[in-house]
């Protein structure tokens, strides 16, 4: 039953096998999952890659070895929002089968654009302040057709924000709708301008770089997210209206 309905998801009978695998095990190598699931280990990192395209895989590296997990299952409802019934028949048993494995590593790697959106639904489930430094231009440029809806998702969610940013045409522009989206923004020089976007959130740091290399990453730490606010209010208190 849950197979079948995955495939409407544009997921292939691999894919099924390989994602259903990893969410029973819950973070394993690759030799792992592909017994698991049955298949060869060379095509199981192939399918591994495309499941990590589409933002429901993702890997930390442990002892310099390459461990796989699945990102939350609720992701898969934000790749087809039409088929938000036939997902939600399904949810519980992907979420028993989830809350049944191991516990989660402390950091999650993600890859693409799909990867980081995986990120910012993540700011959005957790449903706390989001602490934010970062450059506006490339967040805008990087994430152009998604970031409106990301800003709407979160003022309906209630999600206030601050911001501290460079000062370009972008973030003025951003800057005056600031009351209705429940965010305040400082601004630093126009040339001090950040290559990643840092959020911080609950006890959650998520980092996204906005450069070449499109990846991102979250890091669930109470110690190193108390030392990101300690950097937050620091620059905040140097930043300008």
């Amino acid at each position: 039953m849950i197979e079948e309905n995955l495939k409407e998801f544009g997921l292939t009978d691999k894919e099924i096998k390989v994602y259903l695998a990893l969410l029973k095990l819950g973070t394993a190598l690759v030799q792992d999952i592909a017994k698991k699931a049955g298949t060869y280990r060379t095509y199981t990192y192939e399918i591994l890659k495309s499941l990590k395209e589409k933002g429901l895989v993702s890997y930390v590296i442990k002892s310099g070895k390459q461990y796989f997990e699945v990102a939350e299952p609720e992701k898969l409802l934000n790749i087809l929002k039409e088929k938000e019934g036939k997902i939600g028949k399904i949810m519980p048993d992907l979420k028993k089968i989830y809350k049944s494995a191991v516990e989660k590593p402390k950091i999650e790697f993600y890859e693409g654009k799909e990867g980081l959106k995986t990120i910012l639904d993540d700011l959005i489930r957790t449903r706390k302040e989001i602490l934010v430094y970062c450059s506006t231009r490339k967040q805008l440029q990087l994430l152009r057709f998604y970031f409106p809806n990301f800003i709407r998702r979160r003022v309906k969610a209630k999600i206030r924000t601050k911001v501290i940013t460079e000062r370009s045409k972008e973030a003025i522009e951003i800057h005056k709708k600031d009351k209705e989206e429940l965010r305040e923004m400082k601004f630093l020089p126009k040339d001090m301008e950040f290559p990643t976007s840092t959020n911080i959130y609950g006890n959650k740091v998520a980092i996204l770089s906005l450069e070449k290399d499109i990846v991102g990453i979250i890091i669930e730490s109470e110690s190193i997210t108390n030392s990101q606010r300690m950097v937050f209010d620091l620059l905040w208190g140097i930043a300008k209206s």
